[in-house]
C-alpha cells in the first residue's frame, strides 16, 4: 500500500548519507540554503502578521509561511525536519545506519543554523524590515512567548509541527503534479502555524534576528537555547515516529498481503456425448 513511498524517501535518506560522508562541505551548503529559505518564510510570516487584525493573523500567518517548505521542497536543499522522516526509513528498510541518521541530522541542523544565521545578519544590515521596525512590538512579543514556554510545551509543539511538515512532505512526494504538490504542503503547514506549533530551524531565524535586534530583556540567548533543545527533540520524534515509524509499521503489519483475491474457480457442466447413451 505504501511501498513506493517508503521506498522513495529511503532512498533519499540512504542518498543524503551518502553525499554527509563523501562530500560533507556541499551537504553542508545545501543545509545552509535549507535554513535561509524557512528564513525567507519568516520575514514573509512576521510582516504580514503584524499588520492584519489580531483575529485572523494567526491563520494569515500559516498560509503565508506554507511557502517556506514550497521553495524547499522545488528549489532543493536539505531541511533537518525533513531528514527526521528520511532517515528513520533508510535505518528500517536497512539502506543506512544509526551513525548515518546521527552524521544528517547534526549536519542539516548545523547547516539549517548557519543559513538562518547568515539570512539574519543579512536583513539586519539591510534594516530589519517591518520585524524590526513598525512591527517590531508584536515580533518580539512572540519570541518571548517561545523562549518562555514549558519543556514539555515545546515538546508538544515540536512534535505536531513536524507530524505535520512531514505529511506534506511525503503527500507532496506521491504526486508528481507540480500544482497538487503545492496545494498539499500548503494545508500542513497553514495548520502547523496557525495553531501555534514550533518548528525548529523556523525559530534559529526568528531568534538569530531578536537577539541581533534592539530586544528587550526577556529576550535571551539562554532561552533559544531551551527552546531549541525541546523543539528540535520534539521535531524529531514527530518525522521518525508518527511518519517514518508510523507508515513502516502500517505497509510490514499487512504482511505484504495482496488485496486482489483469488478467481473462484468455475465449474463448467459440459454436454452428455449421446453416442455414449
Amino acid at each position: 500500500m505504501y511501498q513506493d513511498s517508503i521506498s522513495d524517501f529511503a532512498q533519499s535518506g540512504e542518498h543524503k548519507a551518502l553525499v554527509a560522508r563523501t562530500q560533507f562541505f556541499a551537504f553542508l551548503i545545501g543545509a545552509a540554503m535549507a535554513g535561509a529559505y524557512i528564513g525567507f518564510g519568516d520575514i514573509l510570516m512576521f510582516t504580514v502578521g503584524a499588520h492584519v487584525d489580531a483575529a485572523w493573523a494567526h491563520l494569515v500567518m500559516g498560509v503565508v509561511f506554507s511557502s517556506a517548505l514550497t521553495i524547499v521542497v522545488f528549489a532543493g536543499s536539505e531541511l533537518f525536519t525533513g531528514t527526521a522522516m528520511y532517515m528513520p526509513l533508510a535505518v528500517l528498510t536497512r539502506r543506512a545506519r544509526l551513525s548515518d541518521v546521527l552524521l544528517v541530522w547534526c549536519s542539516t541542523w548545523v547547516g539549517n543554523l548557519i543559513g538562518a544565521l547568515a539570512l539574519a545578519g543579512l536583513f539586519h544590515l539591510a534594516g530589519g524590515g517591518v520585524l524590526l521596525g513598525d512591527g517590531s512590538a508584536s515580533f518580539f512579543s512572540a519570541v518571548a512567548a517561545k523562549m518562555s514556554a514549558t519543556s514539555l510545551e515545546l515538546f508538544a509543539r515540536g512534535i505536531l509541527c513536524n507530524w505535520l511538515v512531514c505529511l506534506a512532505i511525503w503527500m507532496a512526494g506521491r504526486t508528481d503534479n507540480a500544482a497538487a504538490k503545492i496545494m498539499l504542503i500548503f494545508w500542513p503547514i497553514t495548520i502547523f502555524v496557525a495553531a501555534g506549533y514550533e518548528h525548529s530551524v523556523a525559530n534559529m531565524f526568528t531568534f538569530s534576528m531578536a537577539l541581533l535586534g534592539d530586544h528587550p530583556a526577556n529576550v535571551t540567548i539562554a532561552g533559544a537555547v531551551h527552546n531549541l533543545i525541546w523543539v528540535t527533540l520534539g521535531n524529531l520524534v514527530g518525522g521518525s515516529v508518527f511518519m517514518a515509524l508510523g507508515y513502516w509499521v502500517q505497509f510490514h503489519g499487512t504482511g505484504h498481503v495482496s488485496f486482489n483475491p483469488a478467481p473462484v474457480p468455475v465449474r463448467v457442466k459440459t454436454a452428455t456425448n449421446p453416442a455414449r447413451k
